[in-house]
């Protein structure tokens, strides 16, 4: 099967939020970078015995950077793996994250990987933004490292484009919300 074909299959089922301003692409379009790293999840669904399934908001997309370009935010959080569900996710520490930077020529690149429960794009336009449910230290507890999972402070916080280093990084703490909120 070609690869374009087996990404469309396996993204059939993805429902993508677009923002307003991000410049549109072609319906079922992804950038090679991120066709790859969702076929490597179905390579690994496969090898751990399941079956790639439907996987509504696996991927995200708005223009988080204020550049007029379509960002994606790839959760895996939302992947279905049927058959294999515990292979996909990192446990207790919720799953892989990563956003990739819309570029020229239709490309992207990997800007930004981490382990959530959860992220979200909220807003459009240059005005949107990802936020990412995690807890313990990336929520201000300094003492999460001795604590249990359960006793571990939870919170949802914005992630920051910041151009210089072409990256993005936790907005300060001030701007973390319990979850839920």
């Amino acid at each position: 099967m070609k690869t374009a074909t087996l990404v469309l299959s396996v993204l059939a089922g993805v429902a993508v939020a677009a923002g307003a301003s991000a410049q549109p692409r072609p319906p079922g379009y992804a950038p090679a970078s991120l066709t790859k790293d969702v076929m490597d999840l179905g390579a690994m669904c496969r090898e751990a015995g399941g079956k790639p399934g439907k996987s509504p908001g696996l991927i995200q997309t708005a223009d988080l950077t204020g550049d007029g370009l379509q960002d994606f935010v790839l959760d895996l959080n939302t992947y279905n793996c049927e058959g294999a569900a515990s292979a996909m996710g990192a446990g207790q520490s919720g799953a892989g994250v990563s956003i990739y930077v819309g570029g020229p020529g239709n490309t992207a690149r990997k800007a930004w990987d981490g382990l959530a429960f959860e992220a979200k794009v909220q807003g459009a336009g240059p005005k949107a933004r990802v936020w990412i449910s995690t807890q313990g230290l990336d929520c201000g507890q300094t003492n999460a490292a001795r604590m249990s999972m359960a006793d571990q402070k939870a919170c949802t916080r914005p992630l920051n484009w910041t151009p210089a280093k072409q990256t993005f990084a936790y907005a300060p703490l001030a701007e973390a919300k319990p979850l839920g909120q």
